[in-house]
């Protein structure tokens, strides 16, 4: 029997899992991805994609590629059962560096991720290929294979993460159940082409007797769901006749789509008891599952990616000790449950029980429309629940509240080079871990010990200016990027928290440590101590 050795072995091929592998080539890390299908599931899946998952895709080198098939900020309107516009969604603001929506068709999505994938040549991708049994020590996971031709091989592997969908094969072969609930209610997917319809946005059609969604996806493409009634039948809804009888009415006098794909699901509302054991790790729908109300299974998943890619990396890389791999449950666990429990609370207000709270509803959003910060707070998706690391790779203070800034994602900003060139943040500090002075050079507090474990480390030193600077601020220790604050947002930054003008980002981008000049040092050391 044939036996590869790599250091990550990644089960699952889909976003989660293909994100994950181009982390890995980024990193120099030795990686195979496999997944049991030969080629892209061609059915109805994610179309809709979130900003912080698009900074994920930044961070790889892809945002460029995949969002040339996107629709970016498409907005997302309320209707009641006859029609009536009731509220809409439409997010403006991008503190992540990108728009908060984008539209986007999975498949084509998927083709991008893999082809991404052929930049790395420590990075393998085999399909065909099913994981069939997993037996872990102390150093090493071996993963029994069948391949496509129907042969047995063997991959020993430091770590294996299972991105291998709900019915996960891997989550089953280390015993972490699935806990949670399935909803009784059945909907029908439908994906048209050469689409006619003139509704440029999502659209939620809040109806007691037919909850619908009506989504206009990019190329001519639209996407349908319906909510079935209890006595019909999948085999009598699916037969052609039925699916136009329900995509007539909304077509009016205009010709008829063609009917791409057409399927039936149950919602899930479900999360793993457990993100790793020893060294398997679960991540995506092999980890949780969430009803599509808010477009966030997909980008759950990425999250998921980003975490756990750049803790493995640092391990192998010898930049972490493996105790910090640790901080992967512990940090995305309680969110993924979160994002479950508020797509769950989605679904509810998209389909109401009786006609007493579809008219609630629909007085209550008309209410909304009237009332500016509430309005603004919708508009803008600020409900949206956002991660927050309690625990983990963060450094808190003893005043830390769920509105600090440690934790969090951090802002993305345009900033502006020496020689004029506008960029966004990341693109502008790198892939690792970033060591932030505002206003300061944060070279200059360090010693040379520390600077060079910090560049050891594979961080980077950066100061940012005021926006127009005297000359003079552009001089820094040869260790330090040089940047400008193009829109004022590390001003504003500064004038909400002026004593934070040190900040650590980590290589998911969320914040780490903040602190001011005087507690550097010490907070270097702390920070050490946790990686």
């Amino acid at each position: 029997m044939q036996t590869i050795e790599t250091q990550v072995l990644i089960v699952g091929a889909g976003p989660c899992g293909v994100t994950i592998a181009n982390y890995m080539g980024l990193y120099g890390v030795d990686a195979v991805i496999l997944d049991r299908s030969a080629e892209i599931l061609d059915y109805p899946r994610a179309v809709g994609i979130d900003d912080e998952a698009m900074r994920v895709y930044q961070t790889i080198g892809l945002a460029d590629e995949i969002t040339a098939d996107m629709i970016r900020n498409q907005p997302l309107r309320y209707y009641d059962a006859k029609g009536r516009y009731l509220a809409e969604i439409r997010p403006v603001l991008e503190p992540f560096g990108w728009p908060r929506r984008f539209v986007f068709i999975q498949p084509r999505m998927e083709v991008s991720l893999r082809r991404g994938l052929q930049r790395f040549p420590s990075v393998k991708l085999l399909l065909g290929h099913e994981a069939v049994a997993l037996t872990q020590s102390d150093r090493k996971v071996e993963t029994k294979v069948t391949t496509a031709d129907g042969e047995t091989l063997m991959i020993r592997s430091d770590y294996v993460v299972g991105t291998d969908g709900g019915r996960s094969t891997i989550r089953g072969l280390i015993g972490v159940p699935l806990v949670g609930s399935t909803a009784a209610s059945r909907w029908l997917v439908i994906d048209v082409e050469k689409d006619t319809l003139d509704a440029p946005y999502s659209g939620s059609y809040v109806d007691v007797r037919r909850p619908r969604m009506c989504i206009n996806l990019p190329y001519g493409q639209r996407r349908f769901e319906f909510r079935l009634k209890v006595d019909e039948t999948e085999d009598q809804i699916l037969k052609p006749e039925n699916i136009e009888h329900l995509l007539r009415p909304l077509y009016g006098s205009n010709p008829m789509p063609i009917i791409k794909r057409a399927r039936i699901y149950q919602h899930h509302s479900r999360v793993a008891e457990r993100f790793q054991v020893g060294r398997v790790f679960l991540a995506g729908d092999a980890a949780h599952l969430q009803p599509p109300f808010f477009g966030q299974g997909m980008n759950s998943g990425i999250r998921d990616a980003s975490n756990i890619a750049w803790k493995l990396a640092a391990v192998l890389l010898g930049r972490a000790h493996e105790k910090m791999l640790e901080t992967y449950d512990a940090e995305r666990r309680g969110h993924a449950a979160e994002m479950v429990k508020f797509a769950t609370f989605m679904g509810g207000l998209y389909s109401p029980n009786n006609l007493f709270t579809a008219v609630l509803r629909r007085w209550v959003m008309q209410i909304v429309q009237h009332l500016p910060s509430l309005r603004d707070y919708i508009l803008q998706m600020r409900f949206k629940p956002l991660p927050f690391y309690e625990t983990g790779v963060v450094l808190h203070d003893a005043s830390a509240t769920k509105s600090a800034a440690v934790g969090r994602m951090m802002i993305q900003p345009k900033v502006e080079t020496k020689d004029k060139k506008h960029l966004r943040l990341d693109d502008a500090v790198g892939d690792w871990f970033a060591l932030i002075g505002l206003d300061f050079d944060p070279a200059t507090h360090m010693t040379p010990a520390q600077i060079a474990d910090w560049q050891a480390m594979g961080g980077t030193i950066v100061r940012i200016n005021k926006s127009r600077s005297a000359p003079q601020h552009w001089e820094s220790h040869s260790a330090t990027v040089v940047l400008e604050d193009l829109d004022g947002a590390f001003r504003d930054w500064r004038l909400k928290s002026p004593r934070a003008d040190v900040i650590v980002m980590r290589p998911d981008r969320y914040v780490a440590a903040v602190c001011n000049q005087t507690e550097m040092a010490a907070m270097l050391e702390k920070l050490k101590a946790i990686i």
